[in-house]
């Protein structure tokens, strides 16, 4: 991978985490490849702190040991956990429950996997508001602005993104002002249906135009009041964002908002959900989205110079 980026700079932390999954061989099964801990995640995280420096991280006592023996753990803002210590590990017996109650659905979280199956992931991956919010608000680094980049995404599977090809090269470009700068991918109507807050259901259908006729049989069918269900018109690649840290304070009280609602509306999800239902009702303007054609794209699209889209 021949990745160019300016170590100088001073503007940027980025911000990642990793842990190891209890049970990796079922959360490797949940992404339907090998993302195996030690020969998939570590080299990959390594290579990101090469490159960038600047690293924001939360990780377990393995993941620091690893960067400790390869003398990377000096220069970075690391904070060491145990998976039990993230945000949100108290609610996993709500979510269980919750999880159980949406199977009748069948919507695309409990499409193949059980709620069981879920459980550590999400976890995991509903933490990266807070993550971001920990490093702007300690700012070891003294940036203005703060870049998530997925502690993955170095892998041979984004060869194609480090090659100097035009994807991303390294240099960043984007300097969003008050807001979180994300890509969004056209689905193309090929999406699966996604469950929403009811509300986000009705903004859908005045923006867009009558919804088809098979997700209003089935909102009938349901007959749900406060939850309804979409093709959404497009998914939310949640592996790069950028934002001032201001933005990250914002940011992660109106994911947190936003998230215990759905909640509350007898729905949990991964973090992708939860940016589609901020998206959707953005009354903050929160959001200055990219689009991308497939998730290769994500990190030059996020790294570019002009939005194609502003909500």
């Amino acid at each position: 991978m021949n990745v160019v980026y300016d170590k100088k700079r001073k503007d940027i932390t980025f911000c990642t985490m990793l842990f190891k999954m209890p049970g990796q061989d079922g959360f490797n099964a949940l992404k339907r490849m090998d993302r195996g801990f030690e020969n998939f995640y570590l080299p990959s995280l390594k290579k990101l702190i090469e490159t960038f420096e600047r690293v924001a991280l939360w990780c377990d006592a393995e993941t620091a040991k690893y960067l400790k023996a390869h003398n990377l753990d000096k220069n970075i803002h690391m904070r060491v956990l145990e998976l039990s210590e993230l945000p949100h590990y108290a609610e996993r017996d709500l979510w269980l429950s919750i999880l159980h109650q949406m199977k009748k659905y069948r919507g695309n979280l409990l499409r193949r996997k059980t709620p069981e199956q879920w459980l550590d992931y999400m976890t995991m991956i509903n933490a990266k508001p807070a993550i971001m919010d920990w490093a702007a608000t300690e700012n070891k680094f003294d940036s203005e602005y703060f870049m998530w980049i997925d502690a993955g995404a170095f892998n041979p599977n984004y060869d194609a993104v480090w090659h100097g090809n035009g994807l991303w090269n390294g240099h960043i470009y984007a300097r969003p002002k008050n807001r979180v700068r994300i890509s969004i991918q056209p689905t193309m109507g090929r999406a699966r249906p996604r469950f929403v807050p009811r509300f986000v259901y009705d903004v859908y259908n005045k923006i867009c135009g009558p919804i088809a006729d098979a997700t209003r049989e089935t909102l009938s069918r349901q007959n749900l009041r406060d939850i309804a269900m979409i093709n959404s018109d497009y998914d939310v690649p949640a592996c790069s964002m950028i934002m001032t840290g201001d933005t990250a304070h914002r940011f992660y009280s109106e994911y947190e908002r936003v998230r215990i609602w759905m909640q509350g509306q007898g729905l949990v999800s991964t973090e992708q959900a939860v940016f589609l239902a901020m998206m959707k009702y953005d009354s903050k303007h929160l959001f200055e989205l990219v689009y991308v054609r497939g998730y290769v794209g994500v990190y030059g699209a996020v790294a570019a110079k002009a939005p194609d889209y502003l909500l």
